[in-house]
């Protein structure tokens, strides 16, 4: 004689431990990063179009009879990368390390106390953040992802570099680097600057050049160098030949990309979806003594207009 058993588990919502998702997005996706200076393209589910209108003749002779030049309306489409943020943390760890004085007496208490959970959630937001900055610009879906090995993350998602290898850039302007150093820096950066449009610069605060860190650090000892100002007692500004200068942290070294603050595009869908952020007591469901965090979201990076680029980089690898 056989039996069959069959039981369910439901997660109790006690289980479930919101952390402020909001501010928690808003710092790990949205702020402080290369992305925050993007053009920002919010609550994408899936691929999206973004339109760009074109002119051909607008002037022309004046005359009795009409003349007119066509107008095009184009698009360019633009997808998201699903990816999920998970992590857990032990509370018998908790226990035994100095969080023991925040915690209730016996082991069914407050396992979270409210300053660590403050603290842990910050600590996730600011590694979170690291890693997509280096996800911006040097995320390449020929990396195989390997859980075993962090640094395949990049594999997740194509950053900007990458895309941008798929842009048919004038020849001029996409300009192969080299190792950067203090006394070569000033020549480099004119490379860039000649090879800026005429149409891009035009009106300087509306251009972005970004700069890897070590091209920022290399251009601060030349300017202290090579200045009647005391540089070396403060820090000089970041800015060429007028146009203002903004480190990309996540760039890999002797990179920089110049080109109008809209042709660069941060697609994301996080804001809409803020209760995706979950944080989980599994001694309240699994038995486990952990909290779990788990996070969906869906981000993008892309550009407009590749004929308004000039990017300078080590080349495309594929």
């Amino acid at each position: 004689m056989s039996r069959e058993l069959q039981f369910s588990m439901t997660v109790e919502s006690a289980a479930l431990l919101q952390a402020n998702p909001k501010e928690f997005y808003t710092k790990a996706l949205l702020a402080n990063r290369s992305s925050a200076h993007f053009r920002q393209v919010l609550n994408i589910k899936e691929k999206t179009k973004i339109g760009k209108l074109g002119f051909g003749t607008l002037l022309f002779p004046a005359d009795c009879t009409y003349q007119g030049g066509d107008s095009t309306l184009g698009a360019k489409e633009m997808d998201v990368c699903k990816v999920q943020l998970g992590t857990d943390v032990c509370m018998y760890e908790l226990e035994t390390s100095f969080l023991a004085d925040w915690m209730n007496a016996g082991s069914n208490g407050d396992w979270l106390p409210a300053d660590f959970a403050s603290f842990f959630f910050d600590e996730i937001g600011r590694h979170t953040s690291d890693l997509l900055e280096q996800l911006t610009w040097q995320g390449d879906t020929s990396i195989t992802f390997d859980e075993e090995d962090p640094t395949t993350f990049l594999g997740i998602c194509d950053g900007l570099l990458a895309k941008l290898c798929e842009a048919t850039i004038p020849s001029a302007q996409d300009i192969t680097s080299v190792a950067i150093t203090s006394t070569n820096v000033i020549a480099q950066m004119t490379l860039v600057y000649n090879q800026i449009p005429t149409k891009v610069r035009q009106d300087k605060t509306k251009v972005k050049w970004f700069i890897s860190q070590n091209v920022a650090d290399a251009y601060m000892l030349a300017v202290a160098v090579q200045s009647a100002e005391v540089y070396t007692n403060k820090e000089a500004a970041l800015t060429f030949l007028g146009f203002e200068l903004t480190v990309g942290t996540g760039m890999p070294d002797n990179t920089m990309t110049c080109t109008l603050a809209d042709n660069y595009v941060f697609l994301a869908d996080m804001v809409s979806d803020p209760e995706d952020l979950q944080v989980i007591d599994m001694s309240k469901s699994t038995g486990d003594k952990s909290y779990r965090v788990r996070s969906d979201f869906k981000i993008g990076f892309d550009y407009l207009n590749q004929e308004e680029w000039v990017v300078y980089r080590d080349g495309c690898t594929s």
